[in-house]
């Protein structure tokens, strides 16, 4: 499984089987109106402009999917998908934004000088490898696709849910939401994952028609080559989506810290293999109407080593179901009046931490809708860890904090035929990645997201609406 960094049932969204506009219903009158204004005033016969020169660059409006596959597409595409463009998507897990331009990454930078760069991709909370990724292929915060952790317990199912255990990773009943394969295969288009957390599960009884089991030992420059091999597939079974995953970057930063040195192997072992995935596209014959989209989960920082906290030191979990989530830690109590008093207990005495009501959580994480959060939540300052019991040797780095903290911000670049070349944006909240996907690869999103394709859509050159 993936590195280890430590709610109500799924929400399942059904198909799509009608044409959605991905601006609000407002945002859309406007924009035509406008659009109609102007076209107007340009096009009246007494102005210079004469109505054959009038050009329409506003976004236009794409029909539905042309083809439901409900099913999966059974390893080829619908006739009318090959016409449709292409999208890599690439996580390195756990690399920090600012990773960039404090080591050496040519291949990085040839990439955002091709297209985009954001100052940070903003993770999700927590901000661990589970739901981080699941939120990038979702367009959903973890409270309503139910990822909420690594690890985390549902006490509607009674059960844990353990990243580790392949039983879980591969159960569908666990994920809610529409990732973007399972988007993508039931309008029929194939879709491969080489690794990527949720590709292993049936959702919605659909998986990738090319996935593989999370196994750590695969060379990293074996899955380039067989991202490469399946982009050069017959036009009727190749993929017009690919998933590819590499962990080397959050292994280093939990073992040597983020700020070491030491972490320059790692970043640029990184730049290599994005490299070579970059020179293997341009082989491709349909290289041009490939895009590439690079990510990062999260961002990573210095673990203080004196500033654990003992839950069990300070109050009685004695019928509590405790779940710690990376740095911080769920309280599943099922009892309100004793909800209240752990967390009154527990204020009054933590230094750098704060537990909260489920209710109570700050509305910027984005952290309450699910069972699957503890009743009661204890959330630690940037570089605090709590836990069940002293750890002698923790690790020298860690995420799972707010995510808006710097430190904790990934990476987004993207470059494609239909993305502008040479932008550098602001930092962007990880929901807004799957409406781009799925613009990118001229399929109808799931309507019932948290992202919004109109935080994007300045990077693309003529977008089109669905």
């Amino acid at each position: 499984m993936a590195p280890d960094v430590g709610g109500s049932n799924p929400l399942t969204h059904p198909t799509i089987t009608q044409v959605r506009s991905s601006y609000p219903r407002t945002m859309r009158s406007n924009l035509f109106r406008s659009r109609r204004f102007w076209l107007a005033w340009l096009c009246l016969p007494p102005l210079l402009f004469t109505v054959g020169n009038c050009v329409d660059t506003t976004p236009s409006v794409a029909q539905g999917p042309a083809v439901l596959t409900p099913k999966g597409t059974g390893g080829h595409n619908d006739p009318s998908i090959l016409t449709h463009p292409y999208v890599v998507l690439v996580s390195f897990d756990g690399f920090r934004s600012d990773y960039l331009d404090r080591f050496e990454t040519p291949s990085f930078d040839r990439l955002a000088r091709a297209g985009v760069r954001a100052e940070g991709l903003i993770s999700v909370f927590p901000s661990l490898t589970f739901p981080g990724h699941y939120s990038i292929a979702t367009g959903l915060y973890p409270e309503h696709h139910g990822i909420v952790g690594n690890r985390f317990y549902d006490p509607v199912r009674t059960d844990e849910f353990n990243y580790r255990d392949s039983d879980d990773a591969r159960d569908g009943s666990w994920w809610g939401g529409e990732p973007i394969w399972v988007t993508a295969e039931t309008q029929g288009m194939v879709a491969a994952a080489f690794f990527f957390p949720g590709t292993e599960a049936t959702i919605a009884n659909i998986r990738p028609t090319d996935w593989r089991p999370y196994d750590a030992s695969v060379a990293n420059a074996e899955r380039v080559r067989q991202v490469i091999n399946w982009l050069t597939r017959p036009a009727d079974r190749r993929p017009h989506l690919v998933t590819l995953y590499f962990s080397l970057v959050d292994r280093a930063g939990h073992d040597l810290g983020p700020d070491t040195p030491g972490m320059s192997r790692a970043v640029e072992g990184a730049d290599r293999l994005l490299g070579q995935l970059m020179d293997g596209l341009n082989t491709l014959p349909h290289s041009k109407e490939v895009s590439l989209i690079v990510v990062s989960d999260h961002g990573m920082a210095p673990i203080d080593p004196e500033r654990q906290i003992v839950v069990r030191d300070l109050v009685d979990l004695k019928g509590v179901k405790a779940v710690a989530t990376g740095p911080t830690m769920s309280l599943h109590v099922g009892d309100d009046q004793r909800s209240h008093l752990l967390r009154d207990t527990l204020n009054g005495q933590l230094v750098n931490a704060r537990a909260y009501l489920r209710a109570e959580i700050p509305v910027h994480l984005h952290h309450r809708a699910s069972q699957r959060i503890g009743d009661v939540v204890v959330i630690p300052d940037e570089g605090v860890q709590i836990r069940f019991q002293r750890d002698a040797s923790p690790p020298a780095g860690m995420h799972g904090w707010d995510p808006t903290l710097p430190s904790m911000h990934g990476i987004l670049l993207a470059s494609g035929p239909r993305i502008r070349a040479g932008q550098r944006i602001p930092a962007v909240e990880s929901v807004h990645v799957y409406p781009l996907m799925a613009n990118l690869l001229d399929l109808v999103p799931n309507p019932n997201i948290d992202g919004d394709l109109n935080v994007l859509i300045g990077i693309l050159k003529v977008p089109v609406l669905r």
